[in-house]
């Protein structure tokens, strides 16, 4: 439980930013580096919102996370600089020194604030830059849906 604790703390004061998990389980391996919650996972980070089955925290040396990873019916709702989007996942990673989300495993995106709907196996949000990048397998290529008006 400590270093649950310790994480939190370190989290808020690193990042400024508060960030909310809960779930039905928690485990922590101190020796590992690992913590470990399952059951109805949910996170909420600023204006992101993440809900999925499993999230493994990866921590450094100092207790600082690195990656957090989600799986299981994952769904969520990201927020860049300029757009809002809400989708679904088999996984999502976050690395939090990159302000990154890779979303992977039939990803469906859609952007909230127009009627642009995205679908690959992998979709990378950039949250510093904006960016986004999908990719598709060779039997699976990215689809993107949109409408023009003429």
């Amino acid at each position: 439980m400590k270093i649950f604790l310790l994480f939190l703390l370190t989290t808020v004061l690193l990042y400024a930013e508060k960030i909310t998990v809960t779930a039905d389980n928690f485990e922590a391996y101190e020796t590992k580096k690992i913590s470990v919650l399952s059951g109805h996972v949910h996170i909420k980070k600023g204006s992101d919102d993440i809900r999925a089955d499993k999230l493994v925290i990866l921590l450094d040396a100092a207790n600082k996370p690195v990656r957090y990873t989600l799986t299981g019916h994952v769904l969520f709702d990201i927020h860049t600089k300029t757009q809002h989007f809400a989708g679904n996942a088999q996984k999502i990673v976050y690395d939090p020194a990159h302000k990154r989300y890779t979303a992977e495993g039939n990803v469906f995106l859609k952007e909230q604030n127009s009627d642009k709907t995205l679908q690959g196996e992998k979709i990378v949000i950039d949250r510093v830059s904006g960016k986004t990048i999908i990719s598709g397998k060779k039997n699976k290529p990215v689809k993107f849906t949109f409408t023009v008006e003429e």
